[in-house]
């Protein structure tokens, strides 16, 4: 539900300008939720990782405005179908940006998951376009968006990372 709004308001309005009001939103929730949570406001702000949590935010607000641009440009069923590969790029990414092991079953796993997006795709149909970039991008972005949500979570409670994602968010796409 929230993609067909999110598709229909951007072919109307600025993707940009949809986004802010979704974030400006997020946070205020955030920060109501943070305030009643144990610590409040004050043990929310404090991260462990307050850079890479920026980060998160500013990654997460920009992959948004990418996939609801690709949602107006390819529709939704297209734009799912190639976003549905951010998994499999988690996967293969898992290993130089986390430092796990990425044995050559995933990897197998990875091949054949492309495989099994391709054939969904189906590339004769016309899906292959320069606009097919955006949500392939917006898949990468949000790949990269959970594993440096698996990196702050080592040293961050979740709520911390709830609270730096909303407000760096709603802070990136408002000077936008």
């Amino acid at each position: 539900a929230q993609d067909g709004i999110s598709r229909y308001l951007g072919a109307t309005y600025s993707p940009i300008f949809v986004i802010m009001l979704r974030f400006w939103f997020f946070a205020a929730f955030v920060i109501l939720l943070c305030a009643r949570a144990p610590g409040g406001l004050g043990r929310a702000v404090r991260s462990k990782r307050p850079w890479t949590q920026i980060f998160r935010g500013v990654l997460l607000v920009a992959e948004v405005v990418v996939t609801v641009e690709a949602f107006v440009r390819l529709g939704l069923i297209n734009t799912h179908a190639i976003f549905a590969c951010y998994p499999l790029l988690i996967s293969a990414l898992s290993g130089p940006v986390l430092g796990e092991k990425v044995g050559w079953r995933r990897w197998a796993a990875v091949a054949v998951g492309f495989v099994g997006i391709l054939i969904v795709l189906n590339p004769g149909s016309g899906v292959f376009s320069a606009d097919a970039v955006l949500p392939f991008v917006g898949a990468a972005m949000f790949a990269v968006y959970g594993l440096l949500t698996r990196m702050v979570g080592r040293d961050d409670p979740a709520m911390v990372s709830f609270f730096w994602t909303g407000i760096a968010g709603a802070v990136a796409i408002t000077l936008v």
